[in-house]
């Protein structure tokens, strides 16, 4: 288990320990063993590394472009959130050292954002302890959000990604400028995945969708909505499939099911994220999913779902001795054929990148993949007749 936070100074604490979100509070504040050490920057200010980063990057520097997630906390008793970029998927942008005025209540926390980055490279994730000059100081903030005064924070930050030389902040950006700077890093991720830098990839991506904000989308119509889209699904996808790789399965369903809110009959995200939930061993939810992506997938079949299917109800046999008599034959793997089919390269196919596409239209959402759909849950209708009346279309 997870010891409490250890007091700063405490040497025999691991560098980089554990961390997780308590049983009682989803949400955090989170909890982290990791050794407690000052920045060297801000006086008051301490850091828990809870990711590093292998490769050695640049710190950021005043002026430069940072992306980030954070969530911040009170650090009192009652632990309650100030802010969350993870929740939106939708990570953050700040210029490092910009003066915020006092007035603006939502950005009064930017410098500790400064002071915390300041202290990180690309990549890492780490926990900070913030005095409340950093953040909202000795009156507090009335709402929106409500802070006492004289409150420290904790703030819990990934630092995505920085670039140098960005003269544009995002809020000042034309629609045709966002559009270009998705595309680029979209672009630039799908190299590094290929190239097997799969870090560095889900970073490309994480800075591709922060151009693509919740208030940009809302205002969007038309062709210009059919662009965005087109580009926020294969990002979604995307930063799936590298979570996949990086054994961040909690992550990768999340990601899938955000790629679903744009394309609610995307055969790729149930299967990625059918993936993701067996390994985790949440097998009905899995086999939910990996039928939809069944029903959902282009041709008669897709062999690299069927054996996935064929993978989780082996696995489900081998685990069940009391049934095991009764399922044998059933869910056999071993009767699964390929009948000449490429199965290695269907698998390819549904576990490589996305480049950007149309999203689909509600007509063939409505009529031909439906139809497959229906039509392939028939054919596996006695082998799966309890996940149907369970399952009952909900996981979308």
């Amino acid at each position: 288990g997870i010891s409490p936070d250890p007091r700063l100074g405490d040497d025999t604490a691991p560098l980089v320990g554990e961390w997780k979100y308590p049983l009682d509070k989803p949400h955090g504040p989170v909890l982290c063993t990791s050794r407690r050490v000052r920045t060297g920057g801000h006086p008051g200010v301490d850091k828990q590394i809870m990711r590093e980063e292998s490769v050695a990057e640049r710190t950021p520097k005043d002026g430069d472009t940072c992306f980030v997630h954070y969530d911040m906390w009170q650090l009192n008793a009652s632990g309650e959130e100030v802010w969350s970029t993870r929740r939106e998927s939708e990570p953050h942008q700040i210029v490092v050292g910009k003066a915020i005025p006092a007035s603006d209540g939502k950005r009064r926390h930017h410098p500790a954002l400064y002071e915390c980055v300041r202290a990180m490279v690309p990549g890492e994730r780490a926990l900070f302890r913030v005095p409340p000059e950093l953040c909202y100081g000795e009156a507090g903030n009335f709402s929106f959000p409500a802070v006492p005064p004289n409150c420290w924070m904790l703030v819990d930050v990934e630092l995505i990604g920085a670039k140098g030389g960005e003269t544009m902040e995002r809020a000042d950006m034309l629609y045709e400028e966002r559009i270009e700077r998705v595309k680029s890093h979209r672009t630039k991720g799908n190299e590094l995945f290929r190239g097997g830098d799969v870090a560095a990839a889900a970073r490309e991506y994480e800075m591709s969708l922060s151009f693509l904000t919740d208030d940009m989308m809302m205002q969007l119509f038309g062709a210009y909505l059919d662009e965005a889209e087109g580009e926020k699904l294969p990002a979604h996808l995307n930063l799936c499939a590298c979570y996949l790789k990086m054994e961040r399965h909690h992550d990768a369903i999340d990601q899938a099911g955000r790629a679903l809110g744009v394309d609610p009959t995307n055969a790729k995200a149930f299967y990625r994220r059918g993936k993701a939930r067996r390994a985790l061993g949440q097998d009905e939810a899995a086999r939910a999913d990996l039928l939809k992506a069944l029903g959902f997938s282009d041709g008669a079949s897709d062999p690299a779902i069927e054996r996935e299917l064929a993978a989780l109800d082996g696995e489900e046999r081998r685990s069940n001795h009391a049934l095991r008599g009764v399922w044998r034959g059933l869910f056999d793997p071993t009767g699964f054929e390929d009948a000449g089919v490429d199965a290695d390269g269907a698998k390819e196919r549904l576990d490589d990148v996305d480049e950007a596409g149309k999203k689909p239209g509600k007509s063939e959402e409505a009529g031909g993949r439906g139809k497959r759909f229906f039509g392939r849950l028939l054919e596996r209708l006695g082998f799966v007749s309890d996940v149907l009346t369970s399952d009952r279309g909900t996981h979308t």
